[in-house]
């Protein structure tokens, strides 16, 4: 993210014109969390074993 600072002085009305458009322009990137799902403690046989009487 860019940080803007007034490092002396206080701005002037055109420095102000100037930030405000570039807020207005800036679009903050969109973090897409993929979500892994753990394979780990899933059980190995999905159907229950077959009884011989």
């Amino acid at each position: 993210m860019i940080e803007y600072t007034i490092t002396s002085g206080s701005p002037t009305l055109q420095e102000l014109a100037a930030l405000e458009f570039a807020f207005q322009l800036h679009k903050r990137p969109e973090v897409v969390i993929a979500e892994v799902k753990s394979k780990w403690a899933k059980p190995l046989l999905r159907e229950p074993l077959v009884r011989k009487a």
